[in-house]
């Protein structure tokens, strides 16, 4: 291997796992938003009922029925992201750090290689024109070479230090595809 290739080996937990899957489903696909608008939708509905009691029979009754369920069910929707996230890293196990595949980098068009560590799903390579986004979060930066998947590249397990890991991807991605890497 070439000494100017940066090679990630990936080796992911279930902290990683749940950071990862609150970020895709909440922040970058904005899932929460529907829960929300019923949330608020429900409220409305439930201030109005309130502002009648003593005028319409039963308007507090309604008002609180309307209001449990605004806010029990989003509670319930949270609960069971958790809940399956969590059965997910079991499944997976990823009770300890799990190696799950290494990527190699270099700065040729097609110089992204991804690796099973059985190596029995053949090598997955793919041109820094197909990235599709790269977002750094706290500990981990998320490598997106499609809008659906997702490669988990933990800091501080490059063969190169973190900072030049970021430099060398600010470096082969135009702008409007890195988010929070500077």
């Amino acid at each position: 291997m070439k000494p100017d290739t940066i090679v990630i080996t990936s080796k992911v937990d279930k902290s990683v796992f749940y950071r990862f899957s609150w970020f895709e489903t909440m922040v970058r696909t904005k899932r929460y938003r529907s829960p929300a608008v019923f949330t608020t939708i429900m409220l409305i509905f439930s201030l109005i009922c309130f502002s009648q009691v003593g005028r319409r029979e039963q308007a507090g009754l309604l008002g609180g029925v309307l209001l449990g369920i605004g806010i029990l069910l989003p509670a319930i929707y949270f609960f069971n992201f958790f809940l399956s996230v969590r059965e997910q890293a079991k499944k997976m196990g990823l009770e300890r750090p799990k190696h799950v595949y290494t990527v190699s980098m270099t700065d040729a068009p097609d110089g992204i290689a991804i690796v099973t560590p059985t190596g029995k799903g053949g090598t997955l390579r793919v041109r820094w024109d197909q990235i599709h986004a790269v977002y750094q979060a706290k500990d981990c930066i998320y490598f997106y070479v499609s809008d659906r998947q997702a490669f988990l590249l933990p800091k501080g397990q490059a063969n190169v230090p973190d900072d030049k890991l970021i430099r060398f991807l600010v470096s082969q991605l135009p702008a409007e595809k890195l988010h929070g890497l500077s």
